[in-house]
């Protein structure tokens, strides 16, 4: 069980969502601490070897990204 900083149950919901997200920022300053699991790795080297063989059959990132930003959640 993580205990919660002293006062953060006072803070309204907005205020906790925002303290939870610089929290988060300060986490991200330092990314290349964070690891990388291998499953990550297996599935990027994958699908680099996907794209060797036939590029063809890649989507731009434009295109992957405009479908996933309009995909019902």
């Amino acid at each position: 069980m993580i205990t919660e900083p002293s006062g953060f149950a006072e803070l309204t919901k907005t205020e906790q969502i925002q303290y939870l997200m610089d929290l988060w920022d300060r986490i991200l300053d330092g990314p290349g601490e964070l690891p990388t699991p291998e499953a990550h790795l297996d599935v990027a080297v994958a699908r680099l070897a996907a794209f060797r063989e036939d590029p063809t059959r890649a989507n731009p990132a434009y295109d992957v990204l405009l479908r996933l930003a309009t995909r019902n959640p």
